[in-house]
């Protein structure tokens, strides 16, 4: 069996700049700390993970839960507002590539993504991804990537794997394959690597990436 898995931000749908900004403001309107901005240096590049750091570098986890609950949904409402007034786009192709992997035997598809699930599945509705076939695993599930991608691999199903491809377009992508010893696929130009596509219109090329 062959597993292809999906980031979402920056490869699926056009969702990096303001998911940042988004993120950012709903921090700052409940948590009056300072933190760092380049999500590159936290331990665990996603949503639950940057907030945990945050969390415990201000001494703060006595009041974690309330904290959290606060912020994320300060966050969901960001999101939701700013795609109400400016909808996303999708990657170019990603709808049509990711639909047809979907209906191909032997291949299995799942989503792992470093977001929060709720504001996930707002992006891709946005963009008009359908992706209920797809099982999500996201920082609801889990703080570390590696550990959402290898739940997300787990849910697309349990047979051997022959291989694994992951497409993604970030530096921490990148690693999260190099941990788990997947094969990376960048889309875009946010990092350096020898597999790259610039979009899903690169039908041909992405599949044949992905050993297909």
């Amino acid at each position: 069996m062959q597993y292809v898995i999906f980031d979402i931000d920056g490869t699926l749908t056009q969702s990096t700049g303001f998911d940042a900004s988004c993120f950012k403001n709903a921090i700052l309107e409940h948590a009056d700390v300072e933190f760092k901005t380049d999500w590159g240096e936290y331990t665990h590049v996603t949503d639950s993970g940057i907030l945990n750091e945050i969390i415990e570098s201000h001494s703060l986890t006595k009041f974690k839960n309330e904290i959290t609950n606060r912020i994320k949904a300060s966050f969901i409402s960001n999101i939701e507002n700013h795609l109400n007034v400016y909808p996303v786009a999708e990657v170019s192709g990603a709808t049509k590539f990711l639909e047809s992997l979907t209906e191909i035997e032997n291949l299995s598809v799942a989503i792992a993504t470093g977001g929060w699930g709720e504001t996930a599945e707002l992006k891709l509705k946005s963009a008009g991804i359908s992706y209920e076939k797809v099982p999500l695993c996201s920082a609801n599930d889990a703080e570390s990537r590696v550990d959402i991608m290898k739940q997300a691999r787990l849910r697309a199903g349990r047979h051997q794997a022959s291989s694994i491809s992951y497409f993604g377009d970030a530096s921490w992508d990148k690693k999260a394959c190099a941990d788990l010893g997947w094969s990376f696929i960048l889309v875009g130009d946010r990092a350096d690597h020898h597999q790259n596509i610039q979009d899903f219109t690169q039908y041909d090329e992405a599949l044949r990436l992905c050993t297909l």
